[in-house]
């Protein structure tokens, strides 16, 4: 999801670390979520996830790719 935050991470990249670094079931904590790459990472592969973000247009558009990638997820 390109071009939603300056710093959007690669979710195929972000794949690769959740499953190297956590099993399914684990809890990821990413304490600057900006988008939310992280979050729907962690939906896709199993893992449970909080995250915080302190711009409210960052934390509502995280919300919303976290929310729909739990959907099309099921």
């Amino acid at each position: 999801m390109k071009g939603d935050h300056e710093t959007t991470k690669p979710l195929e990249l972000l794949n690769k670390y959740i499953k190297l670094s956590s099993n399914e079931g684990d809890v990821v904590l990413d304490p600057f979520m900006g988008s939310g790459s992280t979050g729907v990472s962690c939906v896709l592969n199993g893992r449970n996830f909080i995250g915080f973000e302190k711009e409210k247009v960052y934390f509502d558009l995280a919300q919303k790719r976290i929310a729909d990638s739990k959907r099309n997820n099921s």
